[in-house]
């Protein structure tokens, strides 16, 4: 069974309560893989399929820049937020590159 956290009571704009959210539920997930936004909401996912859930935020709102850019996803303004620059209005990042290959390599 997949475990979802879900923060169902987003007011848009309000990036604090978010990023407490998502801050206070972070430790109950393994390594982080996908983000996803779609027009109902966004959804991170880690290794095993569980997800935080954070319904309401969506396109257009100052929290999703915020939240890709905790998680070090690389966007770009003028087509974040255009849900139709993707078919179904989907858009999916990939979380699992924090750390570049071969960074611990001594050289």
């Amino acid at each position: 069974m997949k475990l979802m956290y879900r923060h169902d009571r987003f007011n848009p704009g309000s990036s604090q309560a978010m990023m407490q959210f998502f801050k206070d539920n972070l430790v109950k997930l393994r390594e982080l893989r996908k983000l996803v936004v779609s027009p109902a909401g966004t959804e991170i996912r880690d290794i095993n399929g569980n997800a935080i859930v954070f319904e309401g935020l969506t396109y257009g709102d100052p929290a999703l820049e915020d939240l890709l850019k905790v998680n070090y996803v690389f966007f770009e303004r003028e087509t974040l937020h255009n849900p139709e620059a993707t078919q179904g209005g989907i858009k999916e990042f990939s979380l699992g590159a924090r750390y570049p290959w071969g960074h611990d390599r001594i050289l």
